[in-house]
């Protein structure tokens, strides 16, 4: 069966001077660092043989993916929205309120806010395809924290819970959280609900 590996990345630094959580609102953009972040993740996939390139559709996101499409000419990201941030009721919220949460931005949710097997599920659903489509290639996608981290969860053999952010380590993650610009790469061989995908994690900075 055909290997596929997805590079799975988690946009760059974003500038967020007030300190909120910013979530799916519009208007927030990759701050200094975060383009240098992006810009550094670019180089260490560009001798890649990647054939596409997805994103998020939230501006950090198509920000960064833009950064790694010029290494790669030919490319122009694609917006694909099984990979977008979380829907939650806690943006706006202070960063530090959340912090002290252990960012957990799921206990409670009713519908249309996100439970983590939502979460997930989008996010296998995006993985399927990928195994369909470039069976046999490599492919970057630009996403968000949670959605590394659930597929992540799930590689490992586990059902995510919200309260397993705050222990990742547990996990196998070599960090407390992914860094912004950091990227897991999913080995897929077949369906990722019926073989688990091999995983590693780059903190390319």
């Amino acid at each position: 069966m055909l290997k596929t590996t997805l590079y799975l990345m988690r946009h760059g630094h974003v500038k967020n001077p007030g300190n909120i959580l910013y979530g799916r609102r519009p208007g927030f953009y990759l701050s200094d660092p975060g383009i240098k972040q992006a810009r550094t993740a670019g180089a260490w996939l560009a001798d890649k043989p990647i054939k596409a390139i997805y994103s998020s559709p939230m501006e950090r996101a198509q920000q960064t993916a833009n950064i790694v499409a010029e290494h790669h000419k030919r490319l122009s990201p694609l917006i694909d929205e099984r990979i977008i941030e979380v829907l939650t009721p806690h943006e706006g919220r202070p960063t530090a309120e959340l912090a002290a949460l252990g960012w957990d931005l799921y206990t409670g949710n009713e519908p249309p806010y996100e439970s983590p097997g939502m979460v997930l599920e989008r996010v296998l659903d995006f993985f399927e395809h990928i195994v369909c489509a470039r069976a046999g290639e490599a492919v970057v996608a630009v996403a968000h924290g949670d959605i590394l981290v659930f597929p992540w969860l799930h590689a490992q053999g586990v059902e995510p819970d919200a309260l397993m952010k705050d222990r990742l380590v547990d996990y196998a993650l070599p960090v407390d959280y992914p860094n912004t610009a950091s990227i897991m790469i999913f080995e897929l061989e077949g369906s990722p609900r019926e073989s688990l995908p091999r995983v590693s994690y780059v903190c390319p900075y």
